[in-house]
Formats: structure tokens, C-alpha cells, sequence
């Protein structure tokens, strides 16, 4: 049986991908931050699927999760490990606390490291296995006032390419899926950072236009479900692929952003996230 260990789970991508792959008969370990929002999960699954309460920053409950879905498993292998949980900060970077900039790599970044970590040894298990990290467009194409974003989700860029090459030789396959604008919860929380940072004359325009691009994500990007069934194929292809660019958006801003020179790119991101 096909059997996935799968962080994020709580809402937004993370949760229809537990769904779907419940639905398509797998076994589903689903990892949340909130019990509540796992609650909830559970009353829509089947009981094949099983959440669990982590928090990817804390290493020792991460190590925990681990031992609950090698105890749940037996001898048998995990199939994949699912890497979705992530949040949002926005704002400029000369306003952005420290400790903002921390919380946004420490989650998006080292979460997903450490919970690979773990989840390795249970791949191993069998012959193969998937590792799957979900990152972003914006792991590609970088613009002002989202830059401790962009930075943690370059870096997965980065780590999911060089655990592709060390795990090659086992037959360990890793994708990047990198989405478009998806309505998730994470772009109304990612509004909420904006709001908590202190006044500033020099930004508070930009800012008032980003915050309104941000809502606009929320409410008109693509579905998670669209999200979901790539990472099934990423699990389940003979041969999966390396990158999921996912929409329109994540197909040909990157391709149009290699090709400009920096600053004619400059000139029209500023024009797309803030009033002229």
C-alpha cells in the first residue's frame, strides 16, 4: 500500500492533498501544526488516513512524528515524504524584524530538511521512494516587499536539487513542485505580517498595494486541488520529474525572467506589485 508522510497538512495545498491521496486509496500520515485544523481533517477521511501534531521547527517533535509512523508502519516502507508546510512574511526587508526573517527560513526551510531527515531511513525501508518538496514560483522569480519568502523558497530550489544528486544512487527520486498563485490561507496571513510592521512613510504605499495584490491571490488564484494531483503524480509516475511548474503563471514569468535584463525585469515587477 501506497503510504505517505505529508507536513501542511492543517489547510490550504497540504490539506486537499492529504484528501485527495486518501481518496485515491493511500495511506496518508498527516501532519499538522493546529489540532484543530487536524480535527477537522480527520471528520473528512477515511481512516486510512492518521494526523499527527507536530511542529517542524522543534526538532524533538519532529523526531517524534518520525517514531509515530515508523511504530505505525512496522517493517513496511514509507512510499513518499511530502514536504508542504510553509508560511508567508511579507514586507520590505530594511523594516522586517530579525526574528521574521528567522521564523520564515527556520519553517519553510529547515522544517522541510529536518523532516526529510527523518523520513529517510523509513524510504529506505523499500526499493526507491519519493521525497517531494512544494516550493514556488517564487522560488524562481524574486519581487520587492517578499523577499524573506523568496529567500526561503530559492533555498529549496537549491536543497532539492542537491538531494537529488546525493540520493540518485539509491533510487530515491526528489520533484520540486512549484505552484502559481494558489488561494490558500497563507497569502491572508502573509497580509497580517504586513500589518504588524511599524509605520514607515518611504514604504507605506507599496505596502498598501502589495497587501491588496496578496488579498487578490487569496480570493482569485488556482485551486489546491490542482496542487494536489501533481503531487500524486509525483508519487505515483514511474518516472517522476525533477520540476512541476503549476499554471500559467509558473510556466512563463521564470522563462520571460531569464531572457530580460535585471533591470528592465525590475522596471516591471515594481509596475505589478505597487502603484506607479
Amino acid at each position: 500500500m501506497t503510504s505517505v508522510l505529508l507536513t501542511g497538512a492543517g489547510s490550504g495545498i497540504g490539506a486537499a492533498t492529504a484528501l485527495h491521496l486518501d481518496r485515491q486509496g493511500m495511506r496518508v500520515f498527516a501532519a499538522v501544526h493546529d489540532r484543530d485544523d487536524g480535527d477537522i481533517l480527520a471528520r473528512q477521511s477515511s481512516p486510512a488516513l492518521s494526523v499527527h501534531t507536530v511542529d517542524v521547527r522543534d526538532r524533538g517533535s519532529v523526531e517524534a512524528l518520525a517514531a509515530e509512523v515508523s511504530a505505525a508502519l512496522g517493517a513496511e516502507a514509507l512510499t513518499a515524504v511530502v514536504n508542504v508546510a510553509g508560511e508567508g512574511i511579507a514586507g520590505p526587508l530594511e523594516l522586517l524584524p530579525v526574528e521574521s526573517l528567522r521564523e520564515q527560513l527556520d519553517v519553510n526551510v529547515i522544517g522541510a530538511v529536518s523532516v526529510t531527515q527523518v523520513a529517510l531511513p523509513l524510504l529506505r525501508r523499500g526499493r526507491g521512494g519519493r521525497v517531494v518538496f512544494v516550493g514556488s514560483m517564487g522560488g524562481l522569480v524574486a519581487v520587492q516587499l517578499a523577499g524573506a519568502y523568496h529567500a526561503s523558497k530559492y533555498a529549496i530550489e537549491a536543497i532539492g536539487d542537491t538531494w537529488r544528486q546525493e540520493l540518485a544512487p539509491e533510487g530515491i527520486s526528489v520533484s520540486i513542485v512549484e505552484p502559481g498563485p494558489i488561494a490558500t490561507p497563507l497569502w491572508a496571513k502573509a497580509v497580517e505580517t504586513l500589518d504588524r510592521l511599524p509605520a514607515s512613510d518611504r514604504y507605506a504605499e507599496r505596502i498598501e498595494s502589495f497587501r491588496e495584490s496578496l488579498r487578490s491571490a487569496s480570493k482569485n488564484g488556482a485551486s489546491p486541488a490542482k496542487v494536489a494531483t501533481v503531487i500524486e503524480h509525483a508519487i505515483t509516475a514511474p518516472t517522476p520529474r525533477t520540476r512541476y511548474p503549476i499554471g500559467v503563471a509558473a510556466r512563463v514569468i521564470p522563462k520571460v525572467r531569464s531572457l530580460l535584463p535585471d533591470r528592465l525585469f525590475d522596471l516591471a515587477a515594481r509596475r505589478a506589485t505597487a502603484k506607479s
